[in-house]
């Protein structure tokens, strides 16, 4: 027994899969409302902090670039107006 393939149709496979990629959620289709803001822009902006550029230790180049700060959850950097205590002796 022979099979033979070039009759099979790819079409509903196709459009399943087409269906598929649209209706699963992208990450980056929440837009940061920092993305591509001058310096001025960001830091005018409260939500948003401006990266310089930097080179990783990898060799790549790191454009400056604005970005959303961090959410405060589980992040290590305090903010100003975090009362530090300190020991009493």
């Amino acid at each position: 027994m022979h099979l033979h393939f070039t009759n099979i149709s790819l079409v509903p496979f196709h459009a399943a899969l087409l269906a598929a990629a649209m209706i699963t959620p992208s990450v980056s289709s929440a837009a940061s409302p920092c993305k591509g803001l001058a310096v001025d822009a960001c830091s005018a902006d409260t939500q948003c902090t401006w990266v310089n550029g930097y080179a990783r230790k990898d060799g790549r180049s790191v454009v400056s670039h604005c970005k959303l700060k961090p959410s405060g959850k589980g992040s290590a950097m305090a903010d100003d107006d975090t009362v530090k205590l300190s020991k009493a002796k």
